[in-house]
């Protein structure tokens, strides 16, 4: 009996000993994880839109090197929607960027070109980049920036030794009427490019260049229009640096690349290109190699930062009676609508370099 007393008074006792843990044990552990778990999703959110815009941004084809991407706008209204974008510093990683006295510009239009006035267009902004260029001369409204200005927002980055080249200089233009087809496959560029470089070629060797491909209305390539309006990227030739960019004709993506639907040179379809193209060479000049220049903790490079930010505008009319928008003057009082570029010195958007070294 006393035995049978023995073994209900311990089996109370331990009954009494898991009242707490059975009344509240289980709010405080559920409450507990909640807010782990919350706290973890919290934590673990800018991780994933960090992934989300590096599966965007950094495309690997086959055996061809690390690409990047320019959005179209859609992706960056729904990617900056969630709560990214323009939030973080841009930092440098410690690589390469195109520095020394003079980048040059290797153009190459690609198939079947009719548009003798956009491509004018095209080179006098290339040419309007640089003040040192003599045909530079920006003729605009008092107070109209000019491209120059724009560029010099790139020309402060810097690596460990130099900064990007002050002066652009549009080398060469070369046609391609069609070498590769009017369908691109993912390594169409990089043959265009390869096959035009060196010695006998159409272009020299040049480390320090950028080797820019602009296709005609009639070259169709995958992901152009629905994923990115334009890419940059390096690659090797012999052991020598190639670095080389990629912008479809903007004809083909008037909602997903374009700005405006009249523009200040009356040729929308061109204008649109050209910020594209500012785009690219900027980030070039800015991250070569793709992986060890200028970029921030989501993976934006400097001008992904500013994408479809335009800043302060003036409303014009063209030469067919339209009004657009724009915010810079080049060669020959040429007006383009470019989008603004990213300042490493006061973490902004800005359409003209206010950061000093």
């Amino acid at each position: 009996m006393a035995k049978f007393l023995l073994l209900v008074l311990s089996l109370m006792l331990v009954c009494i000993s898991l009242l707490p843990a059975a009344s509240a044990g289980p709010k405080r552990v559920a409450r507990t994880r909640q807010a782990q778990e919350e706290f973890r999703r919290l934590g673990d959110r800018q991780r994933q839109l960090s992934d989300r815009k590096r599966q965007l941004i950094n495309v690997r084809r086959g055996s061809r090197p690390l690409r990047h991407t320019f959005d179209t706008k859609p992706i960056y209204d729904q990617w900056r929607a969630q709560g990214s974008g323009s939030s973080t510093t841009i930092e440098y990683g410690g690589g390469p960027v195109l520095d020394g006295k003079t980048l040059k510009i290797y153009l190459i239009y690609y198939g079947y070109w009719q548009d003798g006035y956009g491509q004018t267009e095209v080179e006098n902004f290339i040419r309007s980049l640089s003040s040192a260029d003599s045909s530079t001369k920006a003729q605009g409204e008092a107070g109209d920036q000019t491209v120059r200005d724009w560029w010099a927002i790139t020309s402060s980055y810097y690596s460990n030794t130099s900064t990007v080249s002050p002066i652009v200089n549009l080398a060469k233009v070369v046609y391609d009427k069609g070498s590769r087809g009017t369908k691109f496959s993912d390594n169409t560029a990089w043959d265009v490019v390869s096959n035009k470089v060196g010695p006998g070629k159409a272009f020299p060797y040049d480390a320090n260049g950028i080797y820019l491909i602009l296709t005609s209305k009639d070259v169709t390539i995958p992901g152009f229009c629905k994923e990115w309006c334009g890419w940059h990227t390096m690659d090797y030739l012999k052991s020598k640096r190639v670095v080389y960019s990629l912008v479809g004709h903007h004809a083909q993506c008037p909602k997903s690349c374009d700005a405006q639907v009249f523009s200040p040179n009356a040729n929308p379809a061109i204008d649109a290109m050209i910020s594209t193209i500012a785009h690219e060479i900027a980030e070039a000049a800015t991250n070569p190699d793709v992986k060890s220049g200028w970029f921030d903790a989501e993976d934006e490079e400097n001008a992904d930062k500013c994408s479809y930010y335009y800043g302060d505008t003036t409303l014009t009319t063209n030469i067919k009676g339209n009004s657009a928008y724009y915010n810079l003057v080049g060669f020959n009082g040429m007006k383009f609508l470019v989008q603004q570029n990213w300042d490493w010195a006061t973490d902004s958007c800005v359409s003209q370099a206010v950061s000093s070294l």
